[in-house]
């Protein structure tokens, strides 16, 4: 009864021949046109049901090229009341005749080499082997013209689908390619994942820490781009171990002014921080940017400084360098690793083009070459009697405090008055006072040298008095009247001890 009712619908007032021609030729612009029957359609859209019709038709054409091509498609009717109302036109299969198949080899390499674009925000999330394309043959390749072609591609790949879990699936995606003229290589993809073909292979769970160290396409295609990037770049000798941050900032600055912008880099990466990575040799987009911002500019770098510049300022692991005019300054910062210092940023602005004209020939505020020799690491220990200057004027004081920060800081306080100091050790010396027995780490005076104690050697198990009690320890090593004691309790670093606060275990 319900198809006798819906085919009784439809037999009212169907759009005519004529009518239904007419509106192919509107849209196709085509004179042979062949209608091909009819069928009907019961569809529920938000809740009501609608009635259509549809008038299947082929049409012929030939291109502006001379080719024919033939496609089918069909004409939409909706059913309202006891008439119809055009809707919408589809389109099915083009075929061009004359035109040749591209065989799946050529797709597939022409995807394979496109991935990125085939694949679309897929790409950013497969992991592990590379994916598995084939050409589908039913529907068979669709020609909209001989410039653009439509067919269906199957592919596999593993995928990111959460933070814990990677899906193997088998995908349909409905594939265009592009090309200018007939004979023209492929030049552009548009692709989608059909909705509801997806067929699933396999879900594996993995913790958090595993999926983020799983390498995407992405992932590789940036490493490789990385690489290319590197390899192009010339040669330069390895970097030597720089002591301190002074040798390797005079060290680069030296080599942005003698190299051009390719060198620069290489000299750049030679000395790089591995804290400036984001994975492998993938420099941080932050890192990036200021590297470029001086190889792109290294003309102007050379123009406006001095090989020896003048210096703004220097603090630990930082210092600033002047431009000629000591208007702009470059500030460079580095960081201690694996035995030797590295450059972790350097913050540079450039001049403008009237700056650079104008410091280009002028010496400017230069100086001479700096001594970057290594002086003596003279480490102190709390207690240690010392001399130190501040403002010129030289005290004798006992070091209360070593900086927890900064192993070259310490904070002393006045032997003769109430006073106290944070000093650097270039501030510091071993006290002449004590050198003469006139003062002891406690500050009091003593007429006569003490002898020094020979009876303590390296190996000896001891105690140290301190504040806090006695606390035990092995002597590790000896340095003139002093002794090194690795202390017992892990939670405390080794200590220079004078015989005096020592008792044999």
């Amino acid at each position: 009864m319900i198809a006798f009712m819906l085919t009784a619908v439809f037999a009212m007032a169907q759009p005519s021949d004529a009518s239904v021609t007419k509106k192919v030729r509107e849209r196709y612009k085509a004179g042979n046109i062949q209608l091909n029957g009819s069928s009907t359609t019961k569809e529920m859209e938000k809740g009501v049901w609608h009635y259509y019709y549809w008038r299947h038709f082929t049409v012929k054409a030939t291109s502006p090229e001379g080719l024919t091509g033939t496609m089918t498609g069909a004409v939409k009717y909706e059913k309202v009341g006891n008439s119809y109302t055009f809707d919408n036109y589809a389109s099915g299969e083009t075929k061009i005749d004359g035109m040749k198949d591209p065989s799946d080899e050529d797709l597939i390499n022409y995807l394979e080499a496109n991935l990125q674009d085939f694949l679309g925000g897929a790409y950013n999330d497969i992991v592990g082997e590379m994916p598995k394309i084939s050409i589908l043959k039913d529907p068979k390749f669709n020609w909209k013209s001989p410039e653009h072609l439509i067919f269906f591609a199957k592919v596999i790949y593993s995928r990111k689908v959460s933070n814990t879990e990677i899906e193997k699936a088998e995908h349909i995606y409905e594939t265009q390619v592009f090309r200018k003229g007939m004979d023209g290589d492929w030049n552009r993809i548009l692709a989608d994942d059909v909705e509801g073909k997806k067929k699933v292979i396999s879900k594996t769970s993995y913790t958090a820490s595993e999926i983020d160290a799983m390498k995407t396409l992405q992932d590789i295609d940036i490493d490789n781009q990385a690489k290319a990037a590197m390899s192009s770049l010339p040669k330069v000798a390895n970097a030597p171990v720089f002591a301190t941050e002074k040798q390797v900032f005079y060290y680069i600055h030296e080599k942005l002014m003698s190299s051009d912008a390719k060198t620069a880099k290489a000299y750049l990466y030679s000395v790089i921080s591995k804290k400036c990575f984001e994975t492998g040799i993938v420099l941080n987009q932050r890192d990036e940017e200021w590297m470029n911002k001086i190889c792109d500019n290294i003309s102007a770098y050379q123009k406006t400084h001095c090989l020896y510049p003048s210096v703004k300022e220097e603090q630990y692991g930082a210092i600033s360098f002047y431009d000629k005019e000591k208007r702009r300054n470059t500030r460079f910062v580095g960081s201690l690793e694996d035995g030797t210092w590295k450059i972790r940023t350097i913050t540079y602005y450039p001049a403008s083009t009237d700056e650079v004209q104008r410091m280009e020939g002028i010496q400017g505020n230069c100086e001479g070459k700096p001594d970057l020799a290594v002086k003596e690491d003279k480490k102190y220990e709390i207690g240690d009697v010392v001399d130190v200057t501040v403002s010129n004027t030289i005290y004798t004081a006992k070091v209360v405090k070593k900086d927890a920060s900064y192993d070259n800081r310490y904070y002393v306080k006045c032997i003769n008055f109430d006073r106290s100091y944070w000093v650097n050790d270039d501030q510091m010396k071993p006290s002449e006072a004590q050198s003469t027995s006139k003062v002891t780490k406690m500050g009091t005076v003593s007429d006569t040298p003490k002898a020094e104690d020979p009876s303590f050697k390296v190996g000896d198990k001891v105690a140290v008095r301190t504040r806090s009690g006695d606390m035990k320890g092995k002597i590790i090593k000896t340095s003139g009247s002093k002794f090194l004691v690795k202390l017992s309790d892990p939670r405390y670093q080794d200590m220079w001890v004078a015989p005096s606060n020592l008792i044999k275990r």
